[in-house]
C-alpha cells in the first residue's frame, strides 16, 4: 500500500518510540506486585542482597521460571560495570528494553500483515493504533512476564506467517520454535497460544510435518535452557513448570488469591479500556471467532482465552500478552464489518455521527496517553525513588504510623531500599520526639498518608518540613470542605528539633 512507502511510517515509529521512552522514564514501579517481587527481588537474591526468607513463598516452592530474574541480574551487573548503581536507573533500563522488544513485535506485525488490510483508511488506523494505543504503551514498557512472553511469541508468530509461503532454511523454523519456547518459559500460559497455532498448522493449513517438527524441537530446546537457568538460580535441579502446575492447579493454590466469575474479563475490559470504545474490544473478537472459525487467530486465541475464563483466579494483566496483536485484530474486525453480510452496521460506521465518535476516541486516547507517559505506575515506588535519590548517603530513619511502606507483600522491597535507611513505627508526638532526641540517625523522615500533617504528631519542640508529596502544592488552594484531610496521599516530612 502506498501509505507504507512514504516517510510517514518512519516518523510514526520515531514519535512512538519517544512516547515509549518518556513512559519508561516516568512510569516508575510496577503494575502488579509479581512484576517486582518475583523478578527484581529474585534477581536481588542472586546479587546477594536478599535472604531466602525475604522472598515470597513461590521461591521455596520453585515454581517461578528464573529466566527473567536472570535477565534482570545481567542488566544490573552490566549497569554496575559502567557505573550505574542507582536501582531506579537500572529498572528504567529494563523498561526501555521492554519497550524496544514490544516495538519490534509491533513493527513485524505491521510489516507482515499490512497486505491483509484492503483499505488504505483502515491501514492508516492500523498504524496509529499499533503505535499509539494508550493502554498498549503502558503495558509495553513493563518489565513483566506478560509483556516479554507476548512480545517474543508474536515476533515468532509474525516470522512464521511470513516464512510459511516461502522456501527458507529449515534452521529458521528451529529458531521460531526457540522463540515460542522462550515465550512459554517466560509465562507458561502462552503455551495455549502455541498449542492452538500448532494445531492450526497441522489440521487446517496442512503445513509440512518436518517444519512443525523443527518448531517443536526448538520449543523443547528452549525449555531445556530454562531448566539450566533454573538450576543456576535455585541451586538444584528442578522443573519449575511442573511445580507451577502442581501447586497452582493440582493443589488449587491459585484459588487462595481470589476466585472470580466467568465474565470477569468482559467487565474488566469494558470499564478499564474506557467505555463505549471498549465495546469494540469485546464484540469484534466474538464476531471474528463466529464468522472465521478456521482462521489462524481463532485457533490461537480461543484456547488461550478459554483457559483464562475457565480458571477461577483471574487478573486483568493475564491478558497483557495479547496487547501487541489487539490493533491488528480490531482493524481486521472492522474490515469484516464492511462486508455485505454486515451491511447495516457498515452504513452506521460510514455515517457522519460515526466520524464524531472517531474524533472523540482520538481525543480520549491522547489524554490517556499523556497521562500514562508522566504518571508513576506505583506511587509507593515514586516515594522510594525520592528517598533514595535524596538520602542514599545519609543515615536516615523513616518513621510511619500505619504500615511500613517497604513491606508490600508482606516481604520487604529491598531492591529499592538504601542500606542507610531504616524504618520505624511511631504512634504519637511524644514517641516521635523520643526517637528524634535519640540522635541515632543523621536524618529523620515522617511519612503520612494524608496531605496535611496529622495533629497527633505536632510538637512544640519539633519542626516539620514537607519535602515530598504525590500531589502538587497548589492543590492546597482548592481544599474545599477539607477534602484533603480525608484523602490518602503520600506525604513526607523532614523532622528536626527546634533550636532554642
Amino acid at each position: 500500500m502506498k501509505l507504507l512507502n512514504i516517510k510517514n511510517i518512519k516518523w510514526l515509529l520515531i514519535i512512538s518510540f519517544l512516547f515509549h521512552l518518556i513512559t519508561s522514564v516516568y512510569s516508575v514501579g510496577f503494575h502488579h506486585l509479581d512484576e517486582h517481587y518475583q523478578i527484581l527481588e529474585f534477581a536481588n537474591y542472586k546479587l546477594g542482597n536478599n535472604l531466602p526468607s525475604d522472598l515470597p513463598w513461590e521461591f521455596e516452592a520453585k515454581l517461578r521460571p528464573s529466566i527473567q530474574p536472570a535477565i534482570a541480574f545481567l542488566i544490573i551487573k552490566t549497569s554496575q560495570l559502567v557505573g550505574i548503581s542507582n536501582p531506579f536507573d537500572q529498572a528504567m533500563i529494563m523498561r526501555i528494553l521492554s519497550s524496544i522488544l514490544s516495538l519490534l513485535s509491533v513493527i513485524l506485525l505491521v510489516y507482515i500483515f499490512r497486505d491483509e488490510i484492503k483499505s488504505e483508511k483502515l491501514l492508516k488506523w492500523f498504524l496509529l493504533l499499533s503505535f499509539f494505543l494508550w493502554f498498549a504503551v503502558y503495558a509495553q514498557v513493563r518489565f513483566s512476564s506478560e509483556g516479554w512472553s507476548g512480545s517474543i511469541f508474536f515476533i515468532g508468530f509474525a516470522l512464521l506467517y511470513y516464512l510459511k509461503t516461502k522456501e527458507k532454511s529449515l534452521i529458521a523454523y528451529l529458531s521460531i520454535g526457540l522463540m515460542f519456547g522462550f515465550a512459554f518459559i517466560f509465562r507458561y500460559q502462552i503455551g495455549f497460544l502455541v498449542l492452538g497455532l500448532i494445531l492450526w498448522l497441522l489440521i487446517i493449513d496442512r503445513f509440512e510435518f518436518r517444519k512443525i517438527f523443527l518448531i517443536c524441537t526448538g520449543i523443547v530446546f528452549a525449555i531445556l535452557i530454562g531448566v539450566l537457568i533454573d538450576r543456576w538460580f535455585y541451586g538444584e535441579w528442578t522443573f519449575s513448570v511442573w511445580n507451577y502446575f502442581q501447586f497452582n492447579i493440582l493443589k488449587g493454590k491459585v484459588s487462595n488469591f481470589g476466585v472470580h466469575p466467568w465474565h470477569f474479563y468482559i467487565t474488566e475490559i469494558f470499564w478499564k479500556a474506557v467505555p463505549p470504545f471498549s465495546l469494540f474490544l469485546i464484540t469484534l473478537p466474538l464476531i471474528w471467532f463466529i464468522f472465521k472459525p478456521k482462521n489462524i487467530f481463532t485457533w490461537m486465541l480461543v484456547p488461550f482465552l478459554f483457559i483464562h475464563f475457565l480458571i477461577g483466579h483471574k487478573e486483568f494483566r493475564f491478558l497483557f500478552p495479547l496487547i501487541n496483536i489487539i490493533p491488528l485484530f480490531i482493524i481486521l474486525g472492522f474490515q469484516e464489518l464492511e462486508k455485505d453480510k454486515f451491511k447495516k452496521i457498515g452504513l452506521i460506521i460510514q455515517g457522519k455521527k460515526w466520524k464524531w465518535f472517531i474524533y472523540l476516541f482520538v481525543v480520549v486516547n491522547f489524554i490517556y496517553l499523556i497521562n500514562i507517559c508522566f504518571r508513576p505506575a506505583d506511587y509507593y515506588v515514586s516515594l522510594y525513588q525520592f528517598i533514595y535519590n535524596n538520602y542514599e548517603n545519609v543515615k536516615t530513619e523513616l518513621i510511619f504510623s500505619n504500615e511500613d511502606p517497604y513491606l508490600r507483600a508482606p516481604e520487604p522491597a529491598n531492591f529499592y531500599k538504601s542500606n542507610n535507611l531504616s524504618t520505624r513505627s511511631v504512634v504519637d508526638a511524644d514517641s516521635l520526639q523520643d526517637v528524634v532526641n535519640g540522635k541515632k540517625y543523621d536524618k529523620f523522615l515522617l511519612m503520612t498518608d494524608t496531605f496535611l500533617l496529622d495533629k497527633k504528631y505536632r510538637s512544640q519542640n519539633l519542626e516539620f518540613k514537607k519535602v515530598y508529596s504525590n500531589l502538587p502544592k497548589w492543590v492546597e488552594n482548592f481544599n474545599y470542605n477539607n477534602w484533603l484531610a480525608r484523602t490518602r496521599i503520600f506525604t513526607l516530612y523532614e523532622i528536626s528539633k527546634i533550636k532554642n
